[in-house]
Formats: structure tokens, sequence, C-alpha cells
């Protein structure tokens, strides 16, 4: 489980999501990520594009591949670097100053590219959590969104290793790997 906290548009806005890959001699980690807003993010302005909009609301939803490399572990900690390239949507409406109707903008195709680091504590041999900070890039989009959604992201993250639970059912000594 992925969990991201954000800015866009200057609002704090969280972006769950789930990653589902595999591992590859200890410090490879590569698969597919799936991202949503969720409920979406409002805000009370969106000075990036206009002035005389007072209120927005607008929706991300995005895939991508991800690289992470595992740059130092042990048996309780591990620290890692993690490039994700996606491709997805963004869609909303909003209000401009004097006007009672709201406005939808059109649906903006979009293609993040993000780099990350994360620090994580094993709890156990089976799960662990981590905690990192990283920046989103938004890349072939328009000039005047590319600001609203360039930020800073904060990382929070849930791992459940699938493959050692699978594992443990015929080799219990793999409760005693890293």
């Amino acid at each position: 489980f992925d969990a991201r906290q954000t800015i866009i548009s200057s609002t704090r806005a969280r972006i769950g999501g789930i990653r589902v890959g595999m591992e590859y001699r200890r410090v490879h980690r590569f698969g597919f990520g799936f991202y949503g807003l969720g409920n979406g993010v409002n805000t009370t302005s969106l000075v990036e594009l206009s002035p005389d909009i007072i209120s927005a609301h607008f929706d991300i939803r995005y895939a991508s591949i991800y690289y992470e490399r595992v740059l130092f572990f042990n048996k309780k900690w591990e620290i890692s670097a993690t490039a994700h390239l996606g491709k997805g949507t963004i869609n909303g409406d909003y209000l401009i100053a004097g006007e009672s109707e709201r406005r939808k903008y059109p649906e903006i195709t979009v293609r993040p590219f993000e780099i990350s680091t994360t620090t994580y504590y094993n709890i156990n041999w089976w799960i662990s959590a981590g905690v990192g900070v990283g920046y989103r890039y938004m890349r072939k989009t328009p000039d005047e969104i590319q600001p609203v959604y360039n930020a800073p992201v904060a990382i929070l993250r849930v791992r459940i290793k699938f493959g050692k639970l699978t594992k443990s059912i015929w080799d219990h000594d793999i409760k005693d790997t890293y």
C-alpha cells in the first residue's frame, strides 16, 4: 500500500495507491503502481491557471511502472531509491468569480515522473512500514498545468512480503533471512 501526501495548487492532497512487483537479488525491485486521489482535491483558488478562479475540484488517476534500488539493508532497516514513470488523466471543474455555474475543464492526459527515497522498518519478517520523500514532475503536460502538479511528495508505505509468506509454508527458515 502506497500513500502520498503532496501539494497541488497550494493545497495539501492525498494520493492513495497500491504497488505490485517483484524483487531480484534482494536489491532490485520493479513492478506497477496504481494511484488516484480518492475523492479528489478541493481548492479555493487556482492562480496558476487564472486569478479569477475562486474554487476548483479535480481528480488525478495514473498507473506507473517503477524501479526501486535498495541502497542499504540489515535485519531491521532498509533505505531505497525509486523512480516511477506513469501515464494517467486529470479532470475536474472550477468556478470563476461572479459566475454561478461551474465550468468543466477537459480531461488532460499526464505523464508523471517521480523520484523518491524511502526508509523502511521491518516490523517482522513479512511486513514493513516505510516513510520517504520525493518530487513529482509532470512530463508532456500543458505549460499552464505543470506548476499545479509539479510538487514534492511525502510517502507512507506498508509493505507485505507475499513471496516470503508463501515460501514460509514449506521453508520455515525463510523467517530468518533478510
